[in-house]
């Protein structure tokens, strides 16, 4: 017997939720082994990691140069603001740009390229549109997974669907991510990411690291609920999927039609429905309609969301209701630009699938295992061993299923059937537990139930830091039914094919390769055969096969005692933002450490240290701990003083210390930013002093000194006017100061007066003015004592002016005011004069007058009240106001004031209309001329608008205006009607009275001629 003995890892390939003790359900509560997470770095291309570094570095220069850039806007002048302001928004719109990029690459980098609070204060607000931020938000969840023909670019899409749009989630490396399904409530809190360059607003959110980063809502409130996902409660599995296929194309080529309906029909139910009946034991099956095609309101594209939203209209339109399907369709000619040939929700109701002119039971059988809730089929390379090593998952690695390696289209592993509900049922198909020592027997995996096990599940331990269930699920697969093309593969049925799987886990399945000695990456002999043995150490259990062949395959489990197996710790780290500090501080990152060592294991001590640059310094720890057990310590990293500024990745590295092999390590950021001291503008301070005290003459100089500081803290130097606020006829010197912050200067400024002053003190108010901002200025005052003048009194016309004057239209006859400044301008010899303020108004109008005393150099303002006469005409009038000096008349002022008067209102005078009586010499139509005795008192012409038919004959109004009576049978003798007229605005009413007289002259009424207004026989 061929013995192969392989010692494995308890959490290699684990992925779990972690409860709080009010069991609220955290959904980024752990991380993932690294060594079976992602690719190792021999499987990544150094130009992408080149790639991802080199945009890592130039998002980073240009955070920074916004940083500085903000700076300088802080200190620049109100006029520099503006010019400033145009290169901030510049930079940040190119480095928005740049983030949109980084953040789907490498999320973490984008996080720690985020501006802190301090360097965003003060920030014009149209910048700040452009930075992340943080936020927390709610709403349904999106999942859905996008297949590439190339599927290294495949992805698994998280979508955060909101009142206010879709925003894109970028999960951490400890998310829980295969435990979310399309349609659960979430609320998420992370950074918010913006990208406005295209018409299409992206918005992205990088959750935080933290447990309650995204936490599953309860519906319809805000309590978070625990969320479970056992091997079996995948929801709709079973029975009949009311499936909608609606074909699409676009409007760019609306002829465009690949497939008929039979086709589609055919394949979707016909061979799907034929794989999903044989792989489900007859549990499921599809049942439904295919909609013709229907060309969609948009050119040919990979938008989703688009081509879902037009969809559901036109069906709405159609009136289906999408929503009594499980499951929606949408199969549309193939575009290249997508890249992917198929999308599909993981779960929903009804789930979505968009199938990009692949119309393959592998693309549409594939992307309805995604509906159905199931995620990629995985494999787990480890090189020469079977669970250890350098160990790495390959997404589609599952060389079996439909969920995994390209172009496949055999039977769901027993993983995911056991996920689907297809191995519970006792009569149909079973799975069982071999919970001791024995042989047991399994069937074909593929063919239905005869009595016998479809599969065979063997735990193999506990997740060391989850404490979930760990598996292998064991298969034996023949060349039947849709798994028929194994037949060119008869090693894969010559033996047990083996999976591994952690309870409570929906994305854990994982082929294992129980020969990897035989030829390196080679799959297509993965099984255990007949004669071999495994022993997993850890687990304490060893899986031999002891017999294959028609009948079924016999396989027999021994458990023993657990051993230890040693794995990578887990490390997490807090917070995932950066720190903006000066050279010299101290920065404080929380780091957690989980031992994942197999419950076998004893305690490990775990030495916890930062990888600094040269001058730095940072504190270590040591953690001892259990297996399972999680430790925190806070790593203090000081920068050395000397440090220039700029973005430093740190290295937190927990590491065994037993055994060195056994580490993790992860990133955080420091940034040594030097803040340059924020600019204080102010006003600056003047202090005046006279060199020369005492009175002096009219037109002598005085030299006055000013004292001029800068007031400005932290600004760069200022430049000050320094001028003196004088009448006409003084002069006085000015200066231009320029000053550091904080400097003063002393200057001489000389001032003279008029040889024309009298006697008495003036006060001369000086002013600062900072040239780069007005407001910032500063005043004093000096006296300037004249003596000695001589007294004449010089006369001078007076100043008068209009203070306000109303320029509306007023009715003829309307008072209007205006106030009227008037100014003594005579000189200060000169003692008070009255001034006659008076309006030379035209004949027949009406206006006040005003008499006022006025010391030289006085005003004084007055109401002046004027009115037109009421025959005035419309028009404009200019009416002049003279302020005449009552001492000497000819010294007068005069200026003028526009009165409007407008257009009277037109009255409108209602039309008269007079009763009319017609008189009819035989029983026939007659036309009637009504409007022939009504008038209008304006003039206005009228109009016949309304008649009252007559009791014994009808009326009209004809084309020309007349009326048109039309005698009944039962017209005897008389009849009468009403009839209205208008001038277009008024109306008037009276009444027609029609007789007949006979040849002779009499009337039916004994010869009654009566009264009328308009008397005569009517028009025939």
């Amino acid at each position: 017997m061929n013995n192969i003995s392989v010692s494995t890892a308890s959490n290699s390939a684990a992925n779990f939720f972690k409860l709080s003790a009010s069991v609220l359900i955290a959904v980024t509560a752990l991380t993932f082994s690294a060594t079976s997470f992602s690719a190792p770095a021999n499987k990544q291309t150094q130009a992408g990691v080149a790639n991802k570094q080199a945009h890592k570095k130039q998002t980073e220069k240009q955070t920074l140069a916004l940083a500085n850039l903000m700076r300088d806007y802080r200190q620049a002048s109100k006029s520099n603001k503006k010019n400033i302001k145009r290169e901030l928004i510049a930079l940040a719109t190119e480095r928005q740009a740049l983030l949109a990029e980084l953040v789907e690459i490498d999320p973490a980098a984008a996080v720690r390229a985020v501006l802190p609070a301090s360097v965003r204060k003060g920030m014009p607000e149209d910048v700040k549109a452009m930075l992340t931020e943080k936020r927390e938000l709610e709403g349904v969840l999106e999942v859905a997974y996008e297949d590439y023909e190339d599927e290294s670019q495949s992805r698994l899409r998280h979508t955060l669907i909101t009142d206010t749009g879709r925003i894109e989630l970028h999960l951490p490396v400890n998310a829980n991510a295969p435990a979310l399904q399309t349609g659960v409530n979430v609320r998420a809190k992370g950074w918010l990411f913006n990208d406005n360059r295209n018409d299409g607003n992206t918005t992205e959110l990088v959750l935080n690291d933290e447990p309650e980063s995204l936490l599953l809502l309860a519906d319809g409130s805000i309590t978070t609920t625990a969320l479970t996902s056992t091997m079996t409660t995948l929801a709709n599995t079973l029975g009949e999927q009311r499936t909608l296929v609606m074909l699409l194309n676009f409007q760019d080529n609306p002829t465009e039609q690949p497939w008929t309906v039979d086709q589609v029909q055919n394949m979707v139910f016909g061979t799907v429905n034929d794989y999903y009946k044989e792989a489900s034991y007859g549990q499921t099956w599809l049942a439904g309609d295919v909609q013709d095609y229907y060309t969609l309101p948009m050119s040919a594209s990979c938008d989703s969301t688009d081509i879902d939203n037009y969809a559901t209209q036109r069906l709405t339109e159609m009136g289906v209701d999408s929503n009594l399907y499980d499951r929606v369709i949408y199969l549309f000619p193939q575009n290249s630009n997508c890249g992917w040939s198929g999308k599909g929700t993981v779960g929903g109701s009804p789930s979505k699938s968009w199938i990009n002119g692949s119309l393959s039971l592998r693309t549409v059988g594939h992307e309805l295992g995604h509906n159905l809730g199931l995620h990629h089929a995985k494999k787990l390379e480890c090189a020469e061993n079977v669970l250890t090593g350098n160990c790495y998952t390959v997404e589609y690695g599952d060389s079996l299923d439909i969920m995994g390696r390209k172009g496949v289209t055999g039977h769901f592993n027993a993983v995911n059937k056991d996920l689907l509900g297809w191995l519970s049922d006792a009569t149909t198909a079973q799975i069982i537990t071999a919970e001791h020592d024995g042989s047991y027997l399994i069937e074909a995996y593929e063919v239905a139930s005869t009595g016998q096990a479809k599969g065979l599940k063997i735990r193999r331990g506990n997740d060391s830091t989850s404490g979930e269930k760990l598996w292998y699920y064991v298969e034996y697969r023949q060349p039947l039914g849709f798994d028929s093309y194994l037949s060119a593969y008869p090693d894969i049925t010559a033996g047990a094919l083996i999976h591994s799987a952690t309870e409570q886990d929906v994305s854990s399945s994982q082929l294992l390769d129980m020969t990897p000695n035989s030829v390196s990456a080679d799959w297509n002999d993965a099984v255990l055969p007949v004669g071999a043995s495994y022993t997993d150490s850890n687990a304490g259990v060893t899986i031999t096969t002891e017999s294959a062949g028609e009948s079924g395959m016999t396989i027999n489990i021994s458990y023993s005692g657990i051993s230890c197996i040693k794995d990578q710790p887990l490390l997490s780290l807090l917070p995932n933002e950066n720190a903006w500090v000066t050279a010299g501080s101290t920065v404080n990152y929380s780091a957690t450490v989980t031992n994942t060592d197999s419950l076998g294991c004893g305690i490990s001590n775990y030495n916890v240290t930062a990888n600094i640059p040269g001058g730095w310094s940072a504190s270590s720890y040591d953690l001892i701990l259990a297996p399972g057990e999680s430790g925190s310590v806070m790593v203090s990293v000081v920068s050395s003083t000397t440090a220039v500024d700029g973005f430093y990745d740190i290295s937190i590295h927990a590491q065994n210390s037993s055994d060195s092999i056994y580490n993790n390590t992860s990133i955080v950021s420091y940034v040594v930013d030097t803040p340059v001291e924020v600019c204080t503008a102010s006003a600056p301070q003047l202090v005046m002093s006279v060199d020369n005290s005492g009175e002096v003459l009219p037109g002598s100089t005085v030299t006055y000194w000013a004292q001029l500081t800068n007031l400005d803290n932290n600004c760069p130097a200022a430049t000050f006017t320094v001028n003196a606020d004088v009448t006409d006829g003084w002069s006085a010197g000015n200066a231009n100061i320029t000053l550091g912050a904080g400097e003063t200067t002393s200057f001489s400024l000389a001032l003279t007066s008029p040889a024309t002053v009298v006697n008495g003190e003036y006060e001369v108010a000086i002013r600062a003015i900072n040239t780069a901002d007005e407001v910032l200025q500063n005043t004093a005052s000096v006296i300037y004592n004249v003596t000695g003048a001589t007294t004449v009194c010089t006369l001078a016309s007076p100043v008068i002016e209009i203070v306000n004057e109303s320029n509306n239209a007023v009715a003829a006859g309307t008072n209007v005011n205006y106030s009227v400044l008037i100014r003594n301008q005579t000189s200060a010899g000169c003692t008070n004069a009255d001034f006659n303020v008076f309006v030379e108004q035209p004949a027949g109008w009406q206006a006040t007058n005003s008499l006022v005393n006025l010391a030289p150099g006085e005003s004084t303002v007055v109401d002046i009240s004027i009115s037109s006469s009421i025959t005035t005409a419309e028009g404009l009038y200019n009416i002049n106001i003279y302020a005449q000096s009552l001492l000497d008349t000819s010294v007068q002022t005069s200026t003028q004031v526009s009165y409007t008067v407008s257009a009277p209102e037109s009255v409108n005078n209602a039309p008269v209309a007079n009763s009319d009586d017609v008189i009819l010499v035989a029983k026939e139509a007659t036309l009637i001329d009504v409007l022939a005795n009504d008038w209008d008192p304006d003039n206005d012409l009228l109009n016949v608008i309304a008649v009252n038919q007559g009791a014994k004959g009808s009326v009209q109004i004809t084309a020309s205006g007349e009326l048109l009576y039309t005698p009944a049978k039962s017209f005897k003798t008389s009849d009468s009607f009403s009839y209205t007229i208008s001038d277009g605005k008024l109306t008037s009413t009276t009444t027609v009275n029609i007789r007949l007289v006979s040849s002779g002259g009499d009337t039916g009424n004994g010869g009654d001629t009566g009264n009328g207004g308009n008397k005569g026989k009517g028009k025939k």
